[in-house]
């Protein structure tokens, strides 16, 4: 993983506008050109680094995108610190953390705000470096100019995942990406393309995550009124209670 973290969030911020970054912009702008359109609702904030061309985030399915960054000024519509968000509770369709998990001091808070900003129907994608992979362990050798220290360790995906999980959200997809692997075929979706890329997906810089919030189950008044009835008289509840049959 990152030998090395940046001291403060501004400095871990300044590598994403560096040359460096560039081949990193560019797939990752193609990735989100691809995912974004599916984003449904009416607020949208992108949270992280402006990695993404203007044009990609165009494309975003709700009616309107804000931006939020930990530095003021340039295209950021809202200042954050990397830990709180300035929103009211459920009121947030869509958030697209561009290496907002890198930029923040406590990732894991983060997310926990993300969660408790979105609405029962809100979709979260996340943009991440993968603290496994041969390209973050290498970044402690790297030149002063062309080095990345986030301001904490990222997660890895299935770790991620397993927040996501226990704050109930569902990964929908994930994708494995990096400028260093061009064999990778420039992207890798998981349990999509071919088996025999699945052993060396730990190697991929980068990856991203699209979750949503867990459906709950709902049961029509019918099976309510049936199951109140069975508790009256002492009786377990049926499982099938409340599913169609077919005649």
């Amino acid at each position: 993983m990152f030998r090395f973290v940046a001291d403060d969030a501004r400095a871990a911020r300044a590598w994403f506008e560096s040359p460096a970054a560039e081949p990193w912009r560019e797939q990752e702008t193609a990735l989100l050109a691809d995912v974004l359109p599916g984003l449904t609702g009416y607020r949208c904030i992108q949270i992280g680094a402006p990695t993404i061309a203007p044009e990609a985030c165009e494309r975003v399915g709700t009616l309107r995108l804000w931006r939020a960054d930990i530095m003021a000024g340039g295209e950021a519509d809202v200042c954050i610190d990397g830990q709180n968000l300035p929103w009211a509770s459920g009121s947030i369709d869509a958030l697209i953390l561009v290496h907002g998990l890198e930029l923040s001091a406590e990732p894991h808070a983060l997310i926990r705000e993300c969660v408790r900003v979105l609405s029962p129907r809100g979709q979260l994608v996340c943009l991440v470096f993968n603290p496994l992979s041969p390209w973050a362990q290498t970044q402690g050798l790297r030149r002063a100019h062309n080095r990345f220290l986030p301001r904490s360790i990222p997660p890895r995906a299935a770790r991620l995942a397993d927040w996501l999980r226990l704050l109930d959200f569902e990964t929908t997809d994930c994708w494995r990406y990096g400028p260093t692997f061009p064999w990778f075929g420039r992207r890798w979706q998981a349990c999509a393309d071919s088996r025999w890329m699945a052993p060396f997906v730990w190697a991929a810089p980068g990856y991203a995550i699209t979750a949503r919030r867990r459906a709950m189950r709902r049961v029509p008044p019918a099976a309510r009124r049936l199951m109140a009835r069975q508790r009256e008289r002492g009786l377990a509840p049926s499982p099938a209670a409340g599913l169609p049959s077919r005649s």
